[in-house]
């Protein structure tokens, strides 16, 4: 099973949110989808599920166009948890909902993993602290049986023991290759530790849709020292700098080769240290808006 998102635009109160946004999806990966505040990814999930109808574009399961074959739609899950319904239901009720739009719904696992929590059949949505609102949120996603769920921020604000639930919840979820999850949150270190891709939403589309496996084999993030204070063009042109302290300068190569390497060495700087990289990395090469991308310390 596939889906597919070609073109899709969305406009809200006049103004572009997405343009031109397209993407492959399939059961059995991670996708972590991040953005700067604003950026439009809570949008592009409730435009996949046509929470807002899109202007433009196709978003389509296996070839068939959830615009002119609506049921295929059973096949995406969101549960948005800032515009939830049912807020005032008990845990009981709120399944029962969800069982009508999702026929494979689960709940008996449901059920059981909420009590591993403590959480009854009998308790109110709006009587669970934060932390407990959101583990229901993914478990209601995840027991939908959906072959592609999202969450949007699902790691937000929580404490560390509800971070580490929901992680594995999420893990588990894909780990029989029968759904995949998209993710969007700001919680870049969680993602990092989960995702299998990251989509960076800007400028209203996604700009880089990196399988981080692949990029860690080219991508290299160097501390370096020259002998005089001004930077070699080489550096400029051919990474991204992250910090500078002093005459210490930190760089990313996203496409580091041996040809790379050695015009680096010709310059003989008095230290070329190769350090861990990290999905905070990327972020900050891909949003940074200093001049030139360069923090001084």
């Amino acid at each position: 099973m596939k889906l597919t998102v070609s073109g899709l635009d969305k406009r809200i109160a006049g103004r572009a949110v997405l343009q031109d946004v397209a993407l492959d999806w399939q059961p059995g990966e991670i996708i972590g989808l991040v953005g700067e505040n604003g950026a439009g990814k809570t949008t592009l999930m409730r435009t996949l599920v046509n929470q807002y109808l899109p202007d433009g574009g196709h978003v389509a399961v296996d070839g068939h166009d959830l615009a002119t074959a609506p049921d295929w739609r059973v096949n995406l899950c969101y549960v948005d948890p800032s515009q939830v319904f049912f807020t005032g239901n008990t845990l009981r009720a709120i399944v029962d909902d969800y069982a009508v739009a999702y026929p494979g719904f689960d709940r008996q696992r449901f059920f059981a993993a909420a009590a591993d929590y403590d959480l009854a059949p009998n308790r109110r949505f709006r009587e669970l602290s934060k932390g407990y609102q959101a583990v229901v949120v993914v478990l209601l996603s995840l027991c939908s049986n959906a072959p592609f769920v999202m969450l949007d921020e699902p790691f937000d604000g929580l404490d560390l023991f509800i971070r580490e639930a929901i992680v594995s919840l999420t893990v588990d979820a894909v780990a029989d290759g029968k759904r995949g999850l998209l993710i969007a949150s700001h919680n870049l270190l969680e993602l990092d530790g989960i995702a299998d891709r990251i989509l960076f939403l800007k400028r209203h589309t996604i700009s880089h849709d990196y399988r981080l496996e692949d990029l860690r084999e080219k991508a290299v993030k160097l501390q370096l020292v020259f002998k005089t204070a001004k930077l070699p063009d080489l550096v400029r042109e051919a990474g991204r700098i992250l910090n500078v302290q002093g005459r210490v300068v930190t760089v990313l190569f996203k496409d580091y080769t041996d040809e790379l390497d050695a015009k680096l060495r010709a310059l003989e700087p008095v230290l070329i240290e190769q350090l861990p990289l990290d999905l905070t990395d990327l972020f900050r090469s891909e949003y940074d808006h200093t001049e030139g991308g360069v923090h001084h310390a």
